[in-house]
């Protein structure tokens, strides 16, 4: 009975939801792909918000070892590397081989996120007169060949949600009853999620594996 009642209430709710749509965009980058069937592969600790660091690094390997199996490690797991804490984005070749002496490994994954604009929340009531705002998060991932000493991947996607601005009171409201749904949008960690699957399908397209 309980149950039941969920459920009623689910359907009930969605039928006077309305889901806005995210856009994304590929902003910059070298998409060439990259060869997963050699070398051995790193998977640097990703610079994201703690709070949803361990779910994005658990897809991130789960990504990576679905192509490179047991050739993939993860920074943490391995013992006596001799690293900095944080590798800064697209690196000269001097940092490149710094990493190729520090880590013995073949290539190297970067991945950074952020969170551009937060202005609303995933559930809001949209019938407020000039009411706007944008949710908007970006996600770059790297790729390096240390044998090379150079970057073989980059991309950077940007993830956007945004309310546009509402209709006047008068529109909005009958009787006193609201006549518009409610909105649901996609918050800043949900738009870092999809941006990283849509990285993912890009380098599935681009590459050898």
């Amino acid at each position: 009975m309980k149950n039941t009642t969920l459920l009623v209430f689910f359907f009930i709710f969605i039928s006077f939801s309305s889901c806005t749509t995210a856009s994304y965009t590929f902003a910059t980058g070298q998409r060439t792909g990259v060869d997963f069937t050699s070398g051995k592969w790193l998977l640097n600790e990703l610079d994201c918000p703690n709070g949803s660091k361990d779910k994005l690094t658990e897809e991130c390997l789960k990504y990576f070892k679905k192509y490179t199996g047991d050739r993939l490690s993860y920074i943490h797991d391995v013992k006596g590397l001799l690293v900095p804490r944080k590798i800064n984005l697209n690196p000269g070749k001097t940092k490149l081989k710094e990493l190729k002496d520090g880590t013995g490994f073949d290539f190297f994954i970067n991945i950074s996120t952020q969170k551009n604009k937060s202005d609303f929340s995933s559930l809001e009531l949209y019938q407020q007169a000039n009411d706007a705002g944008k949710n908007e998060a970006s996600v770059i991932v790297e790729i390096y060949d240390l044998n090379l000493q150079q970057i073989i991947y980059s991309q950077n996607v940007i993830g956007t949600t945004s309310k546009v601005n509402a209709p006047s009171d008068h529109n909005t409201q009958s009787s006193g009853k609201l006549k518009d749904n409610i909105m649901l949008y996609k918050n800043a960690n949900q738009l870092i999620e999809g941006a990283l699957k849509r990285i993912f399908k890009d380098l599935d397209k681009r590459s050898v594996k």
